[in-house]
């Protein structure tokens, strides 16, 4: 989000509820490495817990790479934004930094991070912190995902504007979308044939694009959340979608036929942001949350594994 979207959706949360306390942080979150996919048993289906030190500032992207290492964005109004490797302890350090840097993603060459104050796509190397451009002029990127055709789809949220863009690894940008109005979250099914999209201020809710080949189908409105701007997206092992409800202070969860459940309702000044399940030796039935209005970072129980990169 930009940040006169943050500026609202903040006087929102502040008029819709009091301050969180979502309980202490137990266990070490893991499965171990190298051990099957199992869930933890410390954190229940639901339940909400802190997890690790506070952040610098407030943190939006979230992005478990290949070998199952954690990074989120950290937005700096005052400097650059930052990019953040978190340990399965919550301890983290900054490995790169970039004038704007929000959503992520994770490929074979590094880190992609939407830079929605400078209107461009980034490859972020997190050994060393250097970056390079993959792609400019995509208005304001949001929320990035990598395609099962190898190509990189990018959410732009302008009012009026908001469409979902591809771009090439050659850096070659093409509408793939524009039904959506103000795209934000980003999650392909299971199988490939639906790409979900949370729409966070028009027509707010969760919507859902047939996918034929590599080309974009008619998009719907599948789930509606009204005023609670939908935020970030993720998907289970089962199916499931999870949506991040940002000024509800809500995580819900949308079964195959598209009914929705409160998964976690603790969020109230929170404004869970961006939202991905645990890899390596992180949880794998937990969804690690970044937080827009707070420098914390948050686990939920889900009960049911995440999908393993």
């Amino acid at each position: 989000m930009n940040i006169s979207a943050m500026l609202l959706l903040a006087v929102l949360a502040a008029v819709a509820g009091c301050s969180s306390e979502s309980g202490g942080a137990g266990g070490d979150g893991g499965t171990g490495g190298g051990q099957a996919r199992s869930c933890a048993t410390d954190i229940s289906m639901g339940e909400v817990q802190m997890f690790g030190d506070p952040t610098p500032t407030n943190t939006e992207g979230i992005v478990f790479d290949g070998e199952g290492a954690l990074y989120v964005s950290a937005q700096d109004r005052s400097g650059p934004d930052q990019l953040l490797a978190v340990a399965v302890d919550g301890t983290y350090e900054s490995v790169a930094e970039a004038d704007s840097i929000l959503g992520l993603e994770s490929d074979e060459r590094g880190i992609l991070g939407a830079g929605i104050q400078t209107e461009n796509l980034l490859l972020i190397d997190p050994s060393d912190g250097s970056s390079e451009e993959v792609a400019t002029g995509l208005g304001e990127p949001n929320f990035v995902v990598t395609t099962p055709w190898g190509t990189i789809l990018v959410s732009d949220d302008r009012p009026d504007v908001g469409s979902i863009l591809e771009v090439t690894r050659d850096g070659e940008v093409s509408v793939w979308s524009d039904e959506v109005p103000t795209p934000n979250g980003m999650v392909f099914s299971l199988d490939g044939a639906w790409l979900y999209v949370a729409a966070t201020f028009d027509e707010a809710g969760l919507w859902r694009i047939p996918v034929s080949g590599e080309a974009a189908g008619t998009a719907e409105k599948w789930v509606a959340y009204d005023t609670s701007a939908p935020d970030g997206v993720a998907i289970d092992s089962e199916g499931n979608v999870y949506v991040a409800l940002n000024t509800a202070g809500q995580i819900a969860k949308v079964d195959s036929e598209g009914s929705s459940t409160t998964l976690a309702d603790e969020f109230r000044g929170v404004g869970p942001a961006s939202i991905a399940f645990g890899q390596g030796d992180f949880d794998p039935c937990s969804l690690y949350v970044t937080s827009l209005f707070t420098p914390q970072m948050y686990r939920v129980g889900a009960g049911v594994l995440g999908v393993e990169k």
